[in-house]
């Protein structure tokens, strides 16, 4: 779909608005229309000698319709730059909820700053669009219209004498609309670049400081952004550079009129007060040709700004699937998780999973260990379907997750991913994400499973502290012991713990482990770990290496077989033994 009728669809939604407006600028157009044909009869009056007040009643009608010209063109502003606010409220919005139902997948290719580009200064060029824009081209298209019938009234071949350099400004137009709509776009992509820079600058500021890298991003930076001013400069150029022309192509139209309608009027062929009254029309025209540069480029911009977002809207959102029968989403989602023969690949890299295939019992714990990259972290994200598993590879609860409503699956399962992530809101906030209707109770008991509840006392003002952009006024292990307490507090059937102890000591971690014995009491936990303390308790050890099992069992029968995972529990005794007290 073309950004263009995008957007006019949106226009759409807001069409009694942009009718009315454009009502009011048709009267304007005719109310200011009405001025300089009310001076060619006061002037043809004054020819011919009429009374004095003859021309103070012209004079008084002048000032009705200059008044009445002004109050429509106010009506016109507040109907159509307010549509214009709708429309890009409407877009932010639906932007933004579309961001919300992307797969990961997405943002692997897509820089935040970029997106943030998108979000605000594309958003903000489509408003411009949608509003004064729009208003600038009805107006002018009425103005156009309206003047020519005028000035056609008074004299078809002094119309034609003005019209002359016509098409010298239709060719101009064209080829200036293409060069800003080329312009606009690498201005706009250029400034995707460079909020991508400094977002992904402010967010690394500790490495970027660590590493003396000051100096260098800055000149990156500088780089970027003086190329964006030499963007920017050149859409600049070519904008001013329109408006002259414009102005200077007019200009010969005028004098093409001076000379031939001046004659005219001395042949007899035209009265004084018609010269006067084209001449009117002609410098009515002035405005909206110049002017016409400018809307030609805020269209431009507009559409380059809305194809923009539109590579946004149309991004194939995480499928939502058809529902299971009707009165199933009021059925808690219990049960078992199962990997058939499961393979996965992402988009543009090879298999990372192949073959996957073991069962956790209803209730049990199952500990899936491996080397970096073997796919342990894969594993909890294909349950929780944030990406997607191909069909009748993976069952939760009995049922193939495909099939599963998204809301239903999630509302059932508690997912502490590998990197904890913490919203700069209080901590209470961040844990009551997963049931924002928990209890103090249940906060305090999810804190004390997750091994934080101790911590949170010591904070400056407990559940309400802040804890920060992405929590980074906490320590790692204490983000992670965050999430994990965030996912306990929704009472989920299914947890997936991916690598939660990562960033916790030996000690943490057994105390953790502790008191998650009684928190995943009934749950069907799935434990992705490259640390096998975990491992002695779990009813089901699932040793994976290169996306494959190599090995599933207890951790005695494990140890027994004297196979990969004795290896990797041999290798962690040899560095819990060496690691300093």
């Amino acid at each position: 779909m073309s950004p263009a009728r995008r957007l006019f669809r949106y226009l759409l939604r807001y069409r009694l608005r942009y009718l009315t407006g454009a009502a009011c600028l048709l009267l304007a157009t005719v109310f200011s229309l009405g001025i300089p044909w009310t001076v060619k009869a006061a002037v043809d009056a004054m020819g011919a000698g009429r009374d004095a007040t003859v021309v103070t009643l012209h004079a008084a009608v002048i000032v009705l319709l200059a008044a009445a010209h002004g109050t429509a063109r106010l009506g016109s502003r507040f109907t159509m730059i307010g549509a214009g606010q709708w429309v890009e409220h409407d877009i932010r919005r639906d932007l933004y909820a579309h961001l919300l139902r992307l797969p990961p997948v997405f943002y692997h290719g897509h820089r935040t700053g970029d997106l943030m580009s998108r979000a605000s200064s594309d958003i903000a060029a489509v408003r411009t669009l949608a509003g004064f824009g729009t208003t600038m081209v009805v107006s002018t298209s009425l103005a156009f219209a309206g003047t020519l019938i005028a000035m056609w009234s008074i004299d078809p071949w002094l119309t034609l004498y003005a019209l002359a350099p016509s098409p010298i400004l239709i060719l101009a137009a064209r080829r200036f609309s293409r060069t800003v709509n080329r312009q606009s776009t690498a201005v706009q992509e250029l400034l995707g670049t460079l909020s991508a820079k400094v977002q992904e600058n402010l967010t690394g500021m500790a490495v970027v400081r660590a590493y003396t890298m000051e100096a260098r991003e800055n000149e990156a930076f500088g780089r970027l952004n003086g190329e964006y001013l030499r963007l920017s400069a050149g859409l600049a150029r070519t904008q001013a550079g329109f408006w002259p022309l414009m102005g200077f192509i007019t200009g010969l139209g005028t004098l093409a009129v001076l000379w031939l309608g001046g004659k005219a009027v001395m042949d007899g062929r035209i009265t004084l007060g018609a010269f006067v009254a084209f001449n009117g029309y002609l410098a009515y025209l002035a405005w909206p040709t110049v002017a016409l540069g400018w809307t030609l480029g805020n269209v431009q911009r507009g559409l380059s700004a809305m194809q923009r977002i539109a590579g946004v809207l149309d991004a194939p959102a995480a499928a939502e699937p058809d529902g299971l029968a009707e009165g199933a989403e009021a059925v808690p989602l219990r049960g078992r998780v199962e990997f058939r023969g499961l393979s996965f690949a992402y988009e543009g890299r090879g298999p990372v999973l192949h073959e996957v295939s073991f069962a956790v019992e209803e209730g049990a714990l199952a500990v899936v260990v491996g080397a970096t990259g073997s796919g342990k972290s894969t594993l909890g994200a294909l349950v929780c379907r944030l990406f997607e598993p191909p069909r009748g590879t993976l069952f939760v609860g009995g049922a193939d997750v495909r099939d599963l409503p998204l809301g239903r699956l999630r509302r059932a399962v508690g997912y502490v991913p590998q990197e904890a992530f913490l919203f700069s809101r209080s901590l209470r906030d961040n844990l009551l994400l997963g049931d924002g209707a928990a209890g103090h109770e249940r906060l305090s008991a999810a804190a004390a499973a997750a091994g934080l509840a101790a911590e949170v006392e010591g904070f400056p003002e407990g559940w309400d502290t802040v804890v920060g952009e992405r929590g980074l006024t906490l320590s790692g292990g204490q983000r992670q012991r965050a999430a994990l307490a965030r996912a306990l507090v929704g009472e989920p059937a299914f947890l997936i713990l991916d690598d939660p102890f990562a960033s916790v000591d030996p000690g943490k971690e057994w105390e953790i482990l502790q008191a998650l014995r009684g928190a995943r009491r009934g749950r069907t936990t799935l434990l992705m770990t490259h640390r096998l303390l975990a491992a002695e308790e779990a009813d089901l050890v699932v040793v994976l290496d290169e996306g494959e099992v190599v090995e599933q069992g207890r951790h005695a029968e494990l140890l027994a077989a004297g196979g990969a995972y004795a290896r990797l529990w041999r290798i962690q005794q040899i560095e819990d033994e060496l690691e300093p007290d």
